[in-house]
């Protein structure tokens, strides 16, 4: 069977566009709406190792103000949550840092 569109005539894939379905497009749309876009994070999660050897998380994305850090289990968090304010100090010594660090931890896979 032919893959045809509305009038009738075959179209090719680099007529289509770049997604295959309808749904694709929808999610990448919802996924590009739903990420904040911020140059301090984009920091952050670029220099995360270097300024955190021993802590095992990441930070995952910037949300409503938030660095979201991932964490891989809740023995892990409750590791984690006692270094927080050492944490924010150094985000805050990164240039462009804002006012006030707020971060939440998320616990799943790293």
């Amino acid at each position: 069977m032919e893959d045809r569109n509305l009038y009738g005539r075959a179209t090719g894939l680099d007529e289509r566009g770049r997604f295959s379905a309808f749904g694709g497009a929808v999610d990448a749309a919802l996924k590009e709406l739903l990420v904040e876009k911020n140059d301090f994070f984009d920091l952050v999660a670029e220099r995360w190792r270097s300024l955190f050897p021993n802590i095992m998380a990441k930070p995952e994305r910037y949300e409503n103000g938030k660095i979201v850090i991932r964490v891989r289990s809740a023995p892990m968090l409750y590791a984690v949550r006692p270094k927080l304010r050492m944490i924010k100090a150094k985000l805050a010594e990164l240039p462009g840092a804002p006012k006030r660090i707020d971060i939440w931890l998320e616990i799943g896979a790293v």
